[in-house]
């Protein structure tokens, strides 16, 4: 007897937007959850970075397991103290960031690149604009410069504080930034916020992937390893000591972003994710500009007694919202048209510099699929020559091939 072969049906559009609403609520609420809680607690801005924490904890379980989740939760803690220090300096800045994608670059010879790739792309946030600690006694004065002069809280605090700095050799404004950045107390929250984010986010994955059976991570040869390492090494930081030396250019995450993400480790370049980052972004500019004009000037309302633009970010949580759905979907441009504006608002404290911010976002994407598309072709002219020169079964170094 003949049997036609039987397909799974295939679900209704609805219900498979209903599940990735569903998927995208669930993982924006294990970021922000861990932020929220520990706001409560200090009543301190820099609390959200536990929101960085969460996000790189996810998807550290998501591409390379539990335990290297763990590992890089504790990573991410130690290092963004030190991005912030880091930050002082164009040149320690760059530094870093030479030590963080070379380590990105030998993990890739274990296929552990993409679980660790969001460390550097993300310290940038800490490393090129900190978000302060509002020192005891100088909330109104922080206060009072936010609202009436449209300061940023990081330029408020500073201006609080210029009166009190004893930095021989630089201005009061100036040495007030300085020793934000270099106060002991609020580098160890700093670290606790990041490791407390990254830690819950890994306990719940572990959790939720528990009967999910994960991707195993591929490992690449020397002789591909090193011209990627090259690549994104060179590239990220000459980009993170421009920022650093144009401290008034405003952003510069995303370029970095750009880079570590369409730099692929072998001889292909990702022409369809790179065509869609800047389609997807060129939109999202463009839709920025058009929910600023609906939403207006920004309104400050007092949360604890922090002074937030409560409706740019509850428009940039929906938009966050909308775009990690659309991230689940293969119309990848369609979800750089929803984080670009979500990501201007969630990181502005007025609605000037969301716009500013968005423009630069469009800049860094154009500067960064110009920059890789270039390292691609230098790349596969040096991936050839050392592949004449490499035996083929380089895939594991000797130290990590198996005994």
């Amino acid at each position: 007897m003949n049997h036609e072969p039987t397909t799974s049906p295939q679900r209704p559009l609805g219900a498979v937007l209903v599940r990735r609403s569903l998927i995208a609520l669930v993982l924006v609420g294990l970021m922000l959850a861990p932020s929220v809680v520990l706001f409560v607690i200090t009543r301190q801005p820099a609390a959200t970075y536990a929101s960085i924490g969460a996000l790189i904890g996810i998807l550290a379980v998501a591409a390379g397991g539990v335990g290297i989740g763990i590992r890089v939760a504790v990573v991410a803690s130690l290092v963004a103290p030190l991005a912030i220090v880091a930050g002082l300096s164009p040149v320690t800045g760059a530094a870093l960031m030479v030590l963080m994608t070379l380590v990105v670059g030998r993990l890739a010879m274990v296929g552990l690149h993409r679980a660790t790739m969001l460390v550097p792309i993300l310290m940038t946030w800490p490393m090129l604009t900190p978000t302060p600690w509002i020192p005891s006694g100088f909330e109104d004065a922080v206060q009072t410069e936010m609202t009436t002069s449209g300061l940023t809280i990081t330029d408020a605090v500073a201006k609080a504080e210029a009166g009190t700095t004893t930095i021989p050799g630089t201005s009061r404004l100036a040495g007030a930034l300085i020793q934000q950045r270099m106060d002991s107390s609020y580098l160890a929250w700093v670290a606790a916020f990041f490791f407390i984010g990254g830690i819950v986010a890994v306990v719940v994955m572990a959790f939720a992937v528990r009967r999910v059976t994960l991707p195993a991570p591929e490992p690449h040869s020397r002789s591909e390893v090193i011209p990627y390492t090259i690549s994104i090494t060179v590239l990220a930081a000459a980009a993170t000591y421009y920022f650093l030396d144009n401290p008034k250019v405003v952003g510069g995450s995303s370029l970095i972003a750009t880079i570590l993400v369409l730099t692929q480790v072998g001889n292909n370049f990702n022409w369809k994710l790179a065509v869609h980052r800047l389609v997807g972004t060129l939109g999202g500019v463009l839709v920025l500009a058009a929910v600023i004009r609906v939403v207006g000037p920004a309104s400050y309302t007092l949360v604890l007694g922090v002074p937030m633009p409560v409706s740019i970010y509850a428009v940039g949580l929906v938009l966050g919202v909308l775009a990690v759905t659309a991230k689940f979907s293969p119309r990848q441009w369609i979800y750089f048209a929803l984080i670009t504006p979500a990501a201007a608002m969630l990181n502005a404290f007025t609605t000037a510099e969301a716009s500013d911010f968005g423009d630069q976002r469009l800049v860094d994407n154009v500067v960064g699929v110009a920059l890789v598309l270039t390292a691609a072709v230098v790349t596969l002219i040096a991936s050839r020559v050392l592949s004449s020169r490499t035996p083929e079964d380089d895939s594991l170094s000797p130290a990590l091939a198996p005994g």
